[in-house]
C-alpha cells in the first residue's frame, strides 16, 4: 500500500512561496530590477527570461527535501540572513543600488539554508545563483570591455594593413571615424553567453571544474563575437566610404553573428546522462519558518521605521576671491557632472582652470554620489598618461588627455570629497556614502583642475596643476 507524505504538497510549493515572500519583503528592490529588465536595453533585456528559467527549474526540482541543521549551522544560516538583510537596508537607504540588488542573492541563499537546511542548499547552490545573470552588476565591466575592444580591434586592423589611425576607442579611416561606444562594449554578448553556459552546466550536472571551463569558453565566445563584429564594421566602413546602412544600424547584425558563433558551441557542449540530481526524497524534517521569517524582515522593518530623509542646506563657496571667475564652457575639458547643486568655475594667474561641483540629496530617493559613468567625453578625448600625487593628507591623480581631432593636450587633476575623506576612486566615493549617511553628512564634491599644454611635454602645466591641486586640498 502506498502512503503519501503529508509534507509533500507543501514542500512542492515551498521554494516558490519563499521566492514570493522575499519579493514582497524587498519589493522596492525587485521593482527597480523589473523596471530595468523591461527597458529592453542592450545589457539587461534577458533579465526576465533568466528569472522565468530560474523559477521553472526551481519548481521542477521540487519537492525539495529538508536536511537537518545542527545548532551551529542554524546559527550561521540565521546570522548570514540577518547580515544580508542589514546590508540590504544600508545600501538601500544610501541608494547603492548595485550592492542592494546583489544582496538579494545572499538573502535568497541564506533563506534557503535557514528554511531547508545547509546540506540541501549546497546541493542546489548552482540553481540558486542563476539570478546573478539578471542583476546589473555586470554593467561595471562596460568601461574595461570598451578599452579591451578598442585595443584588440586596433591590432586586428593593423594586421590587415587598412589605412587607419587607432586612438583609444576611436578608429579613424579615410572617410570618417568609428567610435567604440559603451553600447559596443560587447557586454550583452558576454553576459548572455555566460548565462547560457551556466544553464548548460547546471542541466548537465557539471562539476565546479567543468563549470569554470564552460564559463571561460563562454566568455571568450562573447568577447570574440563583439571583436569580430566591430572588425567587420571597420572593413565595411572602409570599403563603402562609410556609406553602408550597417554603419548606423548594426543591432541585428550583431545578434546574427552571435548566433552563428554561439549555436555550434551549444550544440557540441558535452552532455552528461542522468544529469541533475533533483533530490526528490522527502525527509521527515519540518522546515524552520519562524526564525528565518524574523531574520528576513529585519531590513524591511528598519526601512519602514527609521527616517533617513536628508536635510538640504545652503552650499558655501569653496573658491576664494584670488581666482578669476569664468564659465563651465571655458574649461579645457568639459566636466560631465550633470545635476550639480552648485558649480564654481575659475581660472588663476597661471591659466589653471578650476571647477568644483557640489552635490547634495534633497529627497531620500536621490543618490548622494550620482551615477557618473564617465566624467569626460571619450569620443573626443583620449587618456594618454596618469600618475599619482600624494600629500601628507590627500591623494589625487595627474592625468594627460589629448583631443583626438585637434591634438590639443590638457593636464588634469581630479578627486572626490565625501564624508570628510578624499579619494580619486569613484567606486570608493560610492562606498563612502555609507559613513556619510551615518554621520549625517549630505554633500559630495568633485574637484577638477586643468591646464592646456603649451608644448608636448607639459612640464610646466603639470607643475602648475599639481601646485594648485595641493593648495585646494589643504583648504
Amino acid at each position: 500500500m502506498r502512503t503519501q507524505n503529508p509534507m509533500g504538497g507543501f514542500l512542492k510549493l515551498a521554494p516558490i512561496m519563499l521566492i514570493l515572500l522575499i519579493a514582497v519583503f524587498y519589493f522596492e528592490t525587485v521593482r527597480s530590477l523589473v523596471e530595468r529588465w523591461t527597458k529592453w536595453d542592450e545589457n539587461q533585456s534577458h533579465g526576465l527570461i533568466i528569472i522565468f528559467i530560474f523559477c521553472f527549474f526551481l519548481f521542477r526540482a521540487s519537492p525539495i527535501s529538508v536536511s537537518h541543521n545542527s545548532l551551529v549551522l542554524k546559527a550561521l544560516s540565521i546570522s548570514g540572513l540577518i547580515i544580508s538583510s542589514l546590508v540590504w537596508y544600508i545600501t538601500h537607504a544610501t541608494n547603492l543600488h548595485i550592492i542592494e540588488q546583489t544582496s538579494l542573492l545572499a538573502i535568497l541563499t541564506f533563506s534557503f539554508a535557514a528554511v531547508f537546511g545547509v546540506a540541501t542548499t549546497k546541493k542546489h547552490i548552482f540553481l540558486l545563483l542563476l539570478p546573478a545573470f539578471a542583476i546589473p552588476i555586470w554593467d561595471q565591466l562596460t568601461n574595461p570591455l570598451v578599452n579591451l575592444s578598442g585595443f584588440v580591434v586596433g591590432e586586428m586592423v593593423r594586421v590587415i594593413a587598412i589605412p587607419a589611425v587607432i586612438d583609444g576607442n576611436s578608429i579613424f579611416v579615410p572617410d570618417g571615424e568609428i567610435v567604440i561606444a559603451d553600447g559596443c562594449s560587447g557586454l550583452r554578448y558576454f553576459t548572455i553567453s555566460l548565462a547560457i553556459a551556466y544553464l548548460i552546466s547546471y542541466l548537465n550536472g557539471y562539476s565546479l571544474k567543468k563549470l569554470s571551463i564552460m564559463l571561460m569558453i563562454a566568455a571568450a565566445i562573447g568577447l570574440v563575437t563583439n571583436w569580430v563584429r566591430i572588425f567587420i564594421l571597420v572593413i565595411i566602413g572602409y570599403q563603402t566610404h562609410m556609406q553602408s546602412p550597417l554603419m548606423s544600424d548594426h543591432e541585428y547584425f550583431g545578434w546574427i553573428l552571435f548566433a552563428l558563433i554561439a549555436f555550434p558551441a551549444i550544440y557540441f557542449a558535452p552532455v552528461v546522462k542522468g544529469i541533475v540530481n533533483q533530490q526528490r526524497t522527502i525527509t521527515a524534517h519540518k522546515p524552520a519558518l519562524l526564525l528565518p521569517l524574523l531574520a528576513l524582515s529585519i531590513g524591511p522593518l528598519l526601512n519602514i521605521f527609521i527616517d533617513l530623509k536628508p536635510t538640504p542646506q545652503a552650499l558655501n563657496n569653496i573658491l576664494g576671491h584670488e581666482f578669476h571667475p569664468t564659465t563651465q564652457n571655458k574649461m579645457p575639458i568639459k566636466v560631465q557632472a550633470p545635476h550639480s547643486a552648485k558649480v564654481e568655475t575659475a581660472v588663476d594667474n597661471q591659466n589653471v582652470f578650476i571647477q568644483i561641483n557640489q552635490f547634495q540629496r534633497t529627497v531620500a530617493e536621490e543618490k548622494l554620489v550620482p551615477y557618473l559613468p564617465r566624467l569626460f567625453d571619450n569620443a573626443i578625448w583620449s587618456l594618454q598618461s596618469e600618475s599619482s600625487i600624494n600629500t601628507t593628507t590627500e591623494k589625487f591623480k595627474i592625468e594627460t588627455f589629448r583631443n583626438k581631432h585637434t591634438s590639443r593636450v590638457v593636464v588634469q587633476a581630479q578627486w572626490f570629497e565625501i564624508a570628510g575623506h578624499s579619494t580619486t576612486s569613484y567606486a570608493a566615493a560610492k562606498l563612502l556614502q555609507i559613513p556619510a549617511m551615518l554621520v549625517k553628512m549630505n554633500t559630495f564634491t568633485i574637484y577638477t583642475v586643468q591646464s592646456t599644454c603649451a608644448n608636448s611635454d607639459c612640464t610646466q602645466e603639470i607643475e602648475n596643476v599639481t601646485a594648485r591641486s595641493k593648495s585646494l586640498a589643504m583648504k
